[in-house]
């Protein structure tokens, strides 16, 4: 019985058992076949479809068919011992070259499942030239005990990449800013304990002297929103370096002027500082942001809250002591006047422009495997090391030039901050806070007007100390909320009301006793026969608690910044990472959307400040203000957290419509959501 294999000979090349004559068998190589001619391939098809000789595109191919394989036959009778004919591997597939296959970042369980689902392929409008390169760049990692943690954002091979600075250009960096921080906060608060001296002294009303504080705040609030639009023209540091000098001028203006000057000249000089204060506070967030990786900013982002809390309610408790020197409150401006001997030469030589455009650096040199037969350069390290000498010292003065950066000036460009300003995100974060807050500073440049006349006459010394609370609870309420890292990684809808709750409790406790505390001890008991006056020493403001009075301010300031720290973070964060097409852009609008709620209760702060003297010259008018505020902030809180409660998904969906951000164009992309803008 025979076998019959159709196996082609010629390809194959095998030997085969054939048998003599006496029936032995021997292996014999077959002869080699006569030569043929090699079929000829088809023509290749024209643009019609078809090729040339046929009468269309549906005809068969012209070509010759393939040759018949060649019939073996085995005899399997024999006894002789079988050997199975050896066979070649298959040939091996072609592979790409190694530079179409390049290393990418290790696989995880979101990437695995992207890359099972079907690729879309779309409109690249303003595809970012990271996403077009993120897939044949290394990712780096960080150094030391980060050296597991993928850098968020990734940075380039640029040296003068802020995110590749060497530490110690960082911290000063990050120092320098602080110190303006600092130094701004001190100013807004400066007059709190001496309002009513500089009413004596200028013979002005109270409320003119209170818009020494409301108008620079209203001012600042102003040139904080005109800051961020120019910062995507001309970057941060043009701005920095001007807000230096209009603060420089204010305070050496309030300097010369705070003892024999005019009220006109006080407020002027007052305005010139408020046009300084906006830079510092809406820009130093986003410049945080472009200095340092993700798991290296939670820790100073909390430093700077801190102290942009603490210096500002912190410096009364000293200021209203020096002003009792013989000097007079013009002291204050002296002592804080001498911190621009820092100030000055940090800023100019220690505040480089940290705004950096990545996303073109990224695409122009991505290192592959290939990388030195195309061309490429190698990653540099992340941070360069370089000894000091002269002439790295001369290398760093001549790049910190005042003017380093140009950007679009598109109107699109320029609508990203004013529509982050009005997204519904910003304006609810806002609403559930901005009565607090305005009631807070209102109180605060009304504290002279309440207790430095008799029955009380305290010194700026005593209502300054009365600033310990909100100095110590606002501190402790941002620091706990801002170091505590649970409480960001695990927000959910259910924390967001608790936090609202809780910051409202806070406020209607401390506004609601205020008030109440003070007219119910300046208030005639039942049976007086009123003879003696209510303004008498030794009378009826005897009964005033003045350390009670420190706690509920207090509890009100903790109220405040719960609100603040607790909420507006964690829900702008939300709302940025639904609606922001990559990193980038989620970082931008994380910038603009947290200024933008500063900059309204900024603006309405100024407002309070020069309002609420009016409503609080009288105890009871002080009584209705306090019950007023209070019973609105509750309404407003039950509302507004209602609407986040049904409609939480919405309202960020309507950030991103109002903010230009959600697009059809946009979901068809395919790069990675931590790609560059």
């Amino acid at each position: 019985m025979g076998l019959e294999l159709n196996l082609n000979l010629e390809e194959m090349g095998i030997e085969l058992a054939r048998q003599d004559e006496n029936g032995v068998s021997k292996w014999a190589v077959p002869p080699t076949p006569p030569a043929k001619e090699a079929p000829k391939r088809p023509p290749p098809l024209n643009l019609e479809g078809s090729r040339p000789g046929s009468s269309s595109s549906s005809d068969a191919p012209n070509r010759p068919l393939p040759p018949r394989p060649t019939t073996l036959t085995v005899d399997t009778s024999s006894d002789a011992p079988r050997r199975p004919p050896p066979l070649r591997p298959p040939p091996p597939r072609p592979q790409a070259p190694l530079g179409m296959n390049p290393p990418t970042r290790p696989g995880t369980a979101a990437s695995q499942a992207t890359s099972s689902a079907p690729r879309i392929t779309g409109s690249t409008k303003r595809l970012s030239w990271a996403s077009v390169a993120s897939t044949r760049r290394p990712i780096k990692y960080g150094q030391g005990k980060y050296r597991h943690i993928e850098l968020v954002p990734q940075p380039s091979d640029d040296p003068d990449d802020p995110l590749n600075w060497p530490t110690w250009r960082k911290e000063l960096n990050f120092a320098s800013l602080l110190l303006m921080v600092a130094m701004t906060g001190v100013m807004k608060t400066v007059f709190v304990s001496v309002n009513g001296q500089l009413a004596e002294m200028y013979e002005v009303s109270y409320t003119a002297v209170a818009a020494l504080t409301g108008a620079p705040l209203i001012v600042s609030s102003l040139t904080g929103f005109t800051s961020l639009i120019a910062s995507r023209i001309c970057g941060k540091r043009p701005l920095y370096l001007v807000s230096l000098l209009l603060v420089f001028i204010g305070a050496v203006w309030n300097t010369n002027v705070m003892g024999s000057g005019s009220f006109g000249q006080c407020m002027a000089a007052r305005i010139f500082q408020g046009l300084g204060w906006g830079a510092f506070d809406s820009l130093v967030l986003g410049s945080i942001q472009d200095t340092y990786f993700e798991h290296e900013r939670g820790v100073r982002i909390a430093v700077y809250s801190i102290v942009a809390v603490a210096t500002t309610w912190g410096p009364p408790l000293i200021g209203g002591v020096a002003s009792q020197h013989s000097t007079g409150f013009s002291l204050q401006f002296t002592i804080l006047s001498t911190f621009f001997v820092v100030a000055v030469p940090a800023i100019c030589l220690g505040c480089p422009e940290t705004v950096f455009d990545r996303a073109y650096t990224l695409a122009q040199a991505p290192p592959t495997g290939a990388s030195t037969s195309s061309g490429y350069k190698q990653s540099q390290p992340l941070v360069p090391r370089r000894l000091w000498s002269l002439e790295t010292a001369n290398e760093y003065i001549v790049k910190m030039k005042p003017l380093s950066y140009r950007g679009s000036t598109d109107v699109t460009t320029l609508l990203q901050a004013p529509r982050a300003l009005v997204a519904p995100t910003t304006v609810l974060l806002f609403l559930v806070s901005f009565l607090p807050y305005g009631i807070l500073w209102g109180f605060a440049g009304s504290l002279s007007l309440l207790f430095s006349p008799m029955p009380f006459m305290l010194t700026p010394g005593n209502i300054g100390i009365l600033m310990a609370g909100p100095w110590l609870m606002g501190s402790i309420a941002v620091g706990v909320f801002g170091v505590v890292k649970w409480w960001g990684q695990n927000f959910t809808p259910r924390l967001h009301m608790a936090a609202v709750a809780g910051g409202t409790v806070l406020v209607f406790v401390g506004v609601l006793t205020f008030g109440l505390h003070i007219d119910a001890c300046m208030t005639r008991p039942e049976g007086d026969p009123g003879t003696t006056s209510m303004f008498a020493l030794d009378y009826l403001g005897k009964n005033v608690s003045f350390p009670a009075l420190s706690f509920v301010l207090g509890l009100l300031t903790a109220g405040v910044y719960t609100l603040d720290a607790a909420t507006v973070a964690p829900l702008v964060r939300a709302s940025t990472m639904f609606t922001s097409s990559n990193l980038g852009v989620a970082l931008r609008n994380t910038t603009d959307m947290g200024a933008g709620v500063g900059i309204w209760r900024q603006l309405f702060a100024g407002v309070f400040v020069i309002a609420v003297p009016n409503a609080v010259w009288s105890w009871d008018g002080l009584r209705a203000l306090c019950i007023g505020v209070a019973i609105a902030q509750v309404v407003i809180a039950a509302l507004v957290g209602s609407v986040w409660w049904l409609w939480d998904e919405d309202i960020r969906r309507w950030d991103g419509k109002i903010m230009r951000l959600v697009d059809l164009d946009m979901l068809k992309r395919t790069g990675s959501f931590f790609d560059t803008d």
